[in-house]
């Protein structure tokens, strides 16, 4: 096990139902399997419960089927032995990623339940991506998919010729749904990463899909968009039968120079 304790840094070891240090910091597994190393004086700010049940419902209709596939492509040919997914979520890519030994790290504890029960090949961790609980240059492959980009900790992590995947929305996607919600719909702006790592590849992929009513609303209710959007926008949403809509990302693949 690569984890370490957050509060001395020291290698943890699996006892059981817990992980400890040799320091005696002691943490518990939840029953569900996942491990909780977030600081117990801080409060956690992961997606709510709301969030996560329309997102694994709308990932199971399959929708985005083809960049799970993608992602999972483009890391068995990097064939890590080390992999650690930043910002996992309730696990959908992650169970599809190559790792002889993977881990995904996120602070929504309602998607590290529904990760873990689904994916026994992966330690999912109850952690901020800022302050992983991985030692120094220990992990050859390294994804983050939507999420934060935590750079200095990628730099950290990463081993020397390791690799970083990140994923973010297209400039088209789902602009068809913008235009239901707000009368002056806007395009994604793909802005350069700050990482400081050497970008290998960089291209996108599409797909477009006729969505019923349900299938909208779930994917309505775990985007941001669900927070800011006006309710004469809503209204049309609610109203709309079916929408073939643009799925679109930008997948890019960045090195760390030896």
């Amino acid at each position: 096990m690569k984890l370490i304790c957050p509060v001395c840094r020291l290698p943890l070891i699996r006892d059981g139902r817990s992980a400890h240090c040799a320091n005696r910091h002691n943490f518990d597994y939840a029953s569900s399997g996942y491990l909780n190393l977030y600081p117990k004086n801080r409060k956690v700010h992961g997606d709510s419960p709301e969030s996560v049940k329309a997102r694994t419902a709308f990932l199971n209709t399959g929708t985005y089927a083809f960049l799970q596939q993608e992602l999972s492509d483009v890391t068995h040919a990097l064939d890590p032995d080390v992999l650690a997914d930043l910002g996992c979520g309730e696990g959908y890519y992650t169970k599809a990623l190559a790792g002889r030994e993977k881990y995904g790290f996120d602070l929504a504890r309602d998607a590290l339940i529904t990760a873990s029960r689904h994916d026994h090949d992966t330690q999912y961790v109850l952690s901020s991506i800022f302050q992983l609980p991985l030692p120094d240059a220990c992990v050859d492959t390294a994804v983050t998919c939507f999420a934060p980009t935590a750079g200095d900790e990628l730099m950290r992590i990463l081993k020397p010729g390791g690799y970083f995947l990140c994923v973010t929305p297209g400039p088209d996607h789902l602009f068809e749904l913008k235009e239901i919600l707000y009368d002056t719909p806007y395009r994604n702006k793909v802005s350069d990463l700050d990482v400081p790592f050497a970008l290998q590849k960089q291209y996108v992929i599409r797909q477009r899909s006729l969505l019923d009513r349900d299938t909208l609303l779930l994917l309505f209710r775990m985007t941001p968009y669900a927070h800011h959007t006006p309710s004469a926008g809503m209204k049309r949403l609610e109203e709309t039968e079916q929408l073939e809509l643009t799925s679109e990302f930008v997948i890019r693949l960045y090195e760390k120079t030896r």
